[in-house]
């Protein structure tokens, strides 16, 4: 995967398990990478084309400095482990406003959440998404919060629902649903392959497809 290009890909949650596949892919595909990382002394990767902003994505000015200049915005970013507060509306609620503001429309997202209310979702998803109710609920309000501020924006966003993340080698694509999960697992770079994809493709935009990795 490779492709001449001068863009600047701003990425949020590039230091997670899914993250960091997600910049090193980035990077392999020509793009520069542009990243915002809280404890950036804690990530050893390193290239002429990565930038690190140190901040939090909490904070306008940090989000700010992300997004200027860039041409469009992935996100992997999950909620910190350790942290008890919801972090996703929040976050949102910054990108979305800023991306606005610095004239940015491309955000591709990784989301937990399965029922945003488009979908028919089969029995297997259906209960995934309760478990994760019940289990998670403040965690999934805020993931809904989060689908509602993309929804009422006028950004060109897509909302990437996915299963179980693995770090196993790539399958060689994936399957793509806008009812239900594919099937039970990703591998991190199947999902950065689709997300890259998706810069240049304007299939799914203002939509919520399930990914999962083709079954072998």
């Amino acid at each position: 995967m490779t492709t001449n290009n001068d863009s600047i890909i701003a990425i949020l949650g590039g230091a997670g398990k899914s993250g960091r596949p997600l910049v090193e892919e980035t990077l392999a595909a020509g793009y520069s990478v542009r990243l915002l990382l809280r404890h950036p002394q804690e990530f050893n990767l390193s290239s002429e084309r990565l930038e690190v902003v140190q901040g939090d994505v909490r904070d306008p000015g940090c989000v700010r400095k992300l997004l200027q200049g860039s041409s469009a915005l992935l996100s992997t970013l999950g909620h910190t482990k350790g942290e008890s507060t919801p972090m996703m509306g929040a976050a949102t609620q910054n990108f979305v406003t800023i991306m606005k503001e610095v004239g940015i429309s491309r955000c591709v997202v990784v989301t937990s959440l399965f029922v945003t209310g488009r979908e028919q979702l089969d029995a297997k998803t259906q209960e995934a998404a309760n478990y994760m109710q019940q289990h998670y609920s403040l965690f999934m309000d805020d993931r809904r919060l989060e689908f509602k501020l993309l929804s009422e924006s006028n950004l060109d966003w897509t909302y990437v629902r996915v299963p179980y993340i693995v770090q196993n080698p790539a399958t060689g694509g994936v399957d793509i649903d806008l009812n239900y999960l594919p099937s039970q697992q990703i591998t991190a770079i199947d999902l950065a392959h689709f997300l890259i994809s998706q810069l240049n493709d304007r299939r799914y935009v203002q939509q919520a497809p399930f990914i999962a990795s083709k079954q072998q």
